[in-house]
């Protein structure tokens, strides 16, 4: 099995966390399985903000169509919990996409009656309520609290340090125990160095370890695709562009990319 495993993180500012994820994936993949850790060019760079994520959105789709045009991978993994390019990515992909916060939000629900989510800072939580909200599961939710980095980037460093970000994703999840949550949703590096410090639950709720967990299920859907030949319904939501549409935009937006359909 081959991995495309999408981060939005920047290839040049956010390189340890890059790094660091590959090493963790790695003790996930099965034998055969490959993963690899892809970044983008500048990413993860105000992302909190609609307008910046707007262009990370657009990077994703395109490695998407190279992925497609490649025909090597067997799935593509959205690693990223902000649902970048997601539904766009499943309409034209004939390989299992799967992305961080849809597997997160049910694994949670398959472990408790409800979760929480702590995000790097404040202006997160109304997209993150949004994507929730999306999956039919806005009962379930039962609060989100907020690191202290405005800019996600600076996450970057405290990766690399480790415990002060241990301690802070620590106090953040108390708080959202406090509403209830049974489970705890850590997007983004949260999840990752949470994981590196083997710690898996705080005050015995659940942390999830997402980004392992989306290597298993990502090798979870590859094999139930080879067993049963279907991975996606192709009626309404993600059905795939006519031939004669993807040639027409290939020529008219110069995507090379779609040139054969």
């Amino acid at each position: 099995m081959r991995i495309w495993y999408q981060l939005l993180s920047s290839e040049n500012g956010m390189r340890d966390f890059i790094d660091g994820t590959q090493q963790l994936v790695n003790t996930a993949a099965s034998p055969g399985t490959t993963v690899e850790v892809r970044g983008t060019r500048e990413g993860a760079l105000g992302d909190d903000f609609r307008l910046f994520w707007h262009y990370d959105v657009r990077e994703v789709v395109e490695n998407g169509l190279k992925v497609r045009k490649s025909g090597q991978y067997d799935a593509f993994v959205v690693a990223n919990s902000l649902d970048p390019g997601l539904a766009e990515l499943r309409e034209i992909l004939d390989i299992p996409v799967l992305s961080f916060m849809e597997v997160s939000c049910h694994s949670a629900l398959m472990m408790g009656d409800s979760f929480g989510i702590v995000v790097p800072n404040d202006k997160f939580a109304a997209h993150y309520k949004e994507i929730v909200v999306r999956y039919g599961m806005r009962d379930r939710l039962t609060g989100i609290e907020a690191l202290s980095y405005e800019n996600v980037r600076d996450i970057g460093p405290a990766f690399k340090a480790g415990t002060a970000l241990v301690r802070e994703i620590e106090a953040a999840a108390r708080r959202v125990i406090a509403t209830g949550a049974e489970v705890i949703i850590a997007p983004g590096p949260s999840a990752a160095v949470m994981a590196q410090h083997g710690i898996h639950e705080v005050d015995g709720v659940p942390i999830l370890d997402s980004y392992r967990l989306l290597v298993k299920t990502a090798e979870a859907w590859i094999a139930m695709k080879r067993l049963t030949g279907v991975h996606i319904s192709r009626r309404r939501l993600y059905r795939t562009p006519p031939r004669e549409m993807l040639l027409q935009c290939a020529r008219l937006r110069n995507i090379p990319e779609l040139s054969e359909g």
